[in-house]
């Protein structure tokens, strides 16, 4: 649970830390399930999860000629389908804001990719509250500037009363009520990496999930005692944003 909480109230943080880009796309123990889902949901919806724009072909090229680089076989098969990670691309626009070009992302956390594509990162952080107003220039600045050759890891985490690694609002998955149990909630921690595309000047945004079970969690007094500060100090809205209102007092109850 490494860089998830830090102690103080609540707030957005950019949380970075250096990283190998090869590492972090390379096959993991587990990418096996994860690559299983990945064709499930590709087959079923691939209009909500592959999608890409005219501009964001070069990019695409770049990022499969990286992929070789660093080791990793994604053979004659869709990048979507070839590789566990969830991966986004983005380009700076002529005011050096980045926009968000395509990607393939098969396990969101409760946003519909495919409604974000050819939008500005300012406009695609705008629902999520303070988050423009914390951070939004400071990440614009950083992702402009990123160098070539590593990538740059940070993490969020969210909590969801279903275990289903593909969260898109348009199935309906439930939400976490004011009576929920310690089994009947599970700790999302979405590991990113960020990564400079040098020839076209583009920006590579990967994700990994992980899923814990809050029991689990709980039994970790570090992590159990970060989740209960974060969730006593998180502001209303940023609570709503974060589908936990209802059930935050409840949580707190079952980590104490």
């Amino acid at each position: 649970m490494k860089n998830l909480f830090y102690s103080g109230p609540f707030e957005f943080r950019m949380g970075l830390e250096r990283g190998e880009p090869g590492a972090f796309f390379r096959a993991w123990p587990r990418d096996e399930s994860l690559l299983a889902k990945r064709r499930q949901c590709l087959a079923e919806y691939p209009e909500r999860h592959n999608v890409l724009l005219p501009d964001g072909k070069p990019l695409l090229a770049e990022f499969a000629r990286m992929l070789v680089d660093w080791g990793v076989d994604a053979g004659s098969t869709a990048l979507g389908q070839a590789i566990a990670p969830d991966w986004l691309l983005l380009k700076p626009d002529a005011g050096g804001m980045p926009v968000l070009l395509g990607g393939c992302v098969c396990f969101p956390s409760s946003w519909a990719f495919e409604e974000k594509v050819g939008r500005p990162l300012d406009w695609i952080h705008s629902i999520v509250p303070t988050l423009n107003e914390r951070l939004g220039e400071k990440a614009r600045n950083f992702l402009v500037k990123l160098s070539p050759g590593q990538a740059w890891l940070r993490a969020n985490w969210g909590l969801t009363a279903s275990p289903e690694l593909n969260q898109h609002p348009a199935l309906g998955l439930p939400g976490l009520k004011p009576d929920v149990g310690l089994e009947g909630v599970w700790f999302r921690v979405e590991r990113q990496a960020l990564v400079a595309l040098p020839e076209t000047g583009g920006i590579l945004f990967g994700i990994r999930l992980e899923m814990v079970p809050l029991a689990k969690l709980r039994e970790n007094q570090s992590a159990r005692d970060g989740l209960i500060e974060a969730l006593d100090t998180m502001p209303d809205k940023i609570a709503d944003y974060k589908n936990l209102t209802q059930a935050r007092s409840r949580l707190i109850e079952l980590l104490v």
